[in-house]
């Protein structure tokens, strides 16, 4: 709790300056979203979509910028400094904020001292799959091969430390299981070994294999959501295949530099929660996979904060590091 409470202190205290005069006339021009990744990948739809609802609340166009490289990094570094006007923002991820700087010595940012929370914008959970003649059938019959041949299944990740790296390592130490793990430099190359048989498992994320899942060019095992996902109604979740308890989520949320004025953020997050309730916005998220947050700043503030002890906890107990 005293972790919980400082973040969330730090987080806010850059919001905490007195409103500047310009805030009164925001924003007089476009608005810059930048994404870490490349254009066509599920944070740049995210923030597409995104970018077209928020310009609609703002009056005024919000224009996405992808700066990828460094699994999210350079973007990151380049809006911490930014000036704290408003006009560049930055579309993070639980990556960037949360689990990023605890693996790496230094990421080139601080998570908590060098931005300001906005708000959180979506959210999109992991299916198990498995490849094609994997002679199982169900989450539970997975298990039950796994520890009748330890370490003979494989399943791959999108990298040692990512976040589907992260959510394999959860799942073997709750099942009990000893899987090998094959890292790839991203889930690209993981999901075509799984569908051409190299691999036998792999955590991917909803948005990407929802059409694999749907033509069942893989098995799939359970999504880690808490409910069913709305385009996956026949894939049971963890809970309902036998794990209950087991959750796992990726999120998207918009943070500026610090120190941005609290007049800015006020205007920006009443847009974003009015833009995220906005039908068009809420079809196109639902269509991809992606499931709508909104919230304060203070609770963006307490969800890095919540997840910054849950992965510090998770990463201790497996000795993952990347430097």
């Amino acid at each position: 709790m005293k972790l919980l409470r400082r973040v969330i202190a730090a987080l806010c205290i850059h919001a905490a300056v007195l409103p500047g005069a310009h805030a009164q006339a925001y924003p007089d021009r476009p608005v810059k979203l930048v994404v870490g990744f490349s254009a066509g990948g599920g944070s740049d739809l995210v923030a597409r979509i995104l970018a077209r609802a928020l310009g609609k609340q703002l009056q005024q166009s919000v224009v996405v910028e992808n700066r990828p490289g460094a699994g999210g990094m350079i973007a990151t570094r380049a809006v911490a400094a930014e000036p704290p006007d408003g006009y560049t923002l930055l579309l993070g991820s639980a990556a960037a904020f949360v689990i990023n700087p605890y693996l790496r010595r230094d990421v080139g940012y601080d998570p908590v001292g060098d931005f300001t929370p906005i708000g959180a914008v979506s959210r999109f959970d992991y299916v198990l799959l498995g490849r094609p003649g994997l002679p199982v059938a169900s989450l539970q019959d997975l298990v039950a091969h796994a520890k009748a041949h330890p370490g003979q299944l494989t399943i791959g990740s999108a990298g040692v430390g990512s976040n589907t790296h992260l959510v394999a390592l959860s799942f073997l130490s709750r099942s009990g299981i000893e899987l090998r793990h094959v890292p790839y430099k991203g889930t690209a190359g993981a999901l075509n070994d799984l569908l051409g048989g190299t691999i036998d498992l792999l955590f991917d994320s909803v948005p990407t294999v929802m059409q694999q899942v749907k033509t069942r060019a893989a098995a799939s095992f359970g999504t880690t959501g808490a409910h069913r996902e709305a385009m996956l109604p026949d894939v049971p979740t963890f809970a309902e295949a036998g794990m209950p308890g087991f959750e796992a989520s990726n999120w998207f949320a918009v943070f500026g530099p610090r120190r941005l004025d609290p007049a800015v953020v006020r205007r920006l997050n009443t847009a974003m929660v009015q833009a995220l309730q906005d039908p068009e916005l809420l079809d196109s998220f639902r269509q991809s996979g992606n499931i709508a947050l909104g919230g304060s700043p203070e609770d963006l503030a307490a969800l890095v904060a919540r997840e910054t002890q849950q992965y510090e906890t998770l990463i201790d107990a497996t000795g993952v590091r990347l430097d």
